[in-house]
């Protein structure tokens, strides 16, 4: 039987469990004085939506939402290493847009490393598209169609 997922709020208590999980290329908790504050800081901002995701009561999950003026959402997923690859990344993807899609959000965009492959093949096979790169980040986003709405239209520029 496959465990339940469910996500919950993020908990400042939490924080060290999850920041061991920022481990990949262009993925870390900030450096020194912000590293330590990292979580209080997000918890703090009305604009973030943070997340645990358990199944059975474990955590295997953190996700992100960053959600703009224009009702557009910087996301970060991170499942824990030792159960990448299990779908449970594709489960809280779906949860959080859910998620998103109650709040209104019309586009989740994700900024990846290209050395990070796993996350990049994750996005691009989970309905993200590539619309650019800064910096060495590639920026990735998917709209999102809002309930009782037509789909969106998509411009490419």
């Amino acid at each position: 039987m496959t465990p339940v997922l469910q996500l919950r709020p993020f908990e400042l208590e939490e924080a060290g469990v999850v920041a061991p999980w920022f481990v990949a290329p262009g993925l870390a908790v900030p450096p020194g004085a912000a590293g330590r504050t990292w979580a209080a800081r997000m918890l703090a901002d009305p604009r973030i939506v943070a997340r645990t995701a358990r199944a059975d009561e474990q955590r295997v999950g953190f996700v992100r939402l960053d959600i703009g003026p224009d009702r557009i959402a910087e996301l970060t997923l991170v499942v824990a290493p030792e159960l990448r690859r299990q779908g449970l990344g594709r489960s809280i993807l779906a949860a959080i847009t859910l998620e998103a899609r109650s709040r209104s959000v019309r586009r989740l965009r994700a900024a990846v490393d290209p050395a990070n492959r796993g996350a990049l093949g994750f996005f691009l096979a989970n309905g993200f598209r590539r619309r650019g790169q800064s910096g060495g980040t590639l920026h990735l986003e998917r709209s999102l169609r809002l309930a009782g709405s037509q789909e969106p239209l998509e411009i490419e520029v």
